[in-house]
C-alpha cells in the first residue's frame, strides 16, 4: 500500500507504505531514539509479514506503525508507533494511525486493541481522538510501578 498525500503542515509530499527489509536499518534508528526498551532487529524482520506502515518524507523514513492482526478473530493488535524525534508533534502519528485503521476496515476487521503507558498522556489523548476508549489497566511490575491502559477501538465497516 502506497499513498501519496500533500502535507500541508510541512508544505510536502509523503507516503505511507509497508516496510520491506530494506528499510530494517532506518527504523531500528527510530527505534532506538524513541523507546528505552527496544525490539531486537528479529523482531521487526518478523513483524514485515503483517502490518508494517512507514511514513517516508523525501525518501527518508520518519516513523512505523506495527500491528498484528487475526481475520478469524477479526481484530487486529498496535504494536509499535514511533516517529523520530526530530519530527514529532506534526501529525506523523495520526496520518500512520487513519492509514493502518483503513487497512483494518477494508479486511473487515471489527476490533483494534492497545496498550499504552499510563504516563504517556499524549499518546492516550492522540488514542482517544481516533475513538480508542480504556478497557483496563494491567500493572506488570508492582515494584517499578509500570501500569499500561488497554485501550479498544470499534470499528465500523467502510464507508458508513
Amino acid at each position: 500500500m502506497e499513498m501519496v498525500m500533500e502535507n500541508k503542515s510541512l508544505d510536502k509530499h509523503f507516503s505511507i507504505r509497508s516496510a520491506t527489509a530494506n528499510d530494517l536499518e532506518s527504523i531500528l534508528e527510530i527505534e532506538r531514539l524513541c523507546f528505552d526498551s527496544q525490539w531486537s532487529p528479529g523482531q521487526f524482520s518478523a513483524s514485515l509479514r503483517d502490518t508494517f506502515l512507514l511514513f517516508e518524507e523525501q525518501g527518508k523514513i520518519l516513523g512505523f506503525l506495527i500491528a498484528c492482526s487475526c481475520n478469524l478473530a477479526r481484530r487486529a493488535i498496535i504494536m509499535r508507533i514511533a516517529v523520530h524525534p526530530d519530527y514529532q508533534g506534526r501529525g506523523i502519528a495520526s496520518k500512520l494511525i487513519t492509514a493502518a485503521l483503513d487497512q483494518f476496515r477494508q479486511r473487515d476487521l471489527k476490533c483494534v486493541e492497545l496498550d499504552v503507558e499510563i504516563v504517556k498522556n499524549g499518546a492516550r489523548k492522540l488514542y482517544e481522538k481516533f475513538g480508542f476508549k480504556v478497557m483496563q489497566v494491567a500493572t506488570v511490575d508492582y515494584e517499578e510501578d509500570t501500569s499500561f491502559l488497554i485501550m479498544k477501538l470499534l470499528l465500523r465497516p467502510p464507508n458508513t
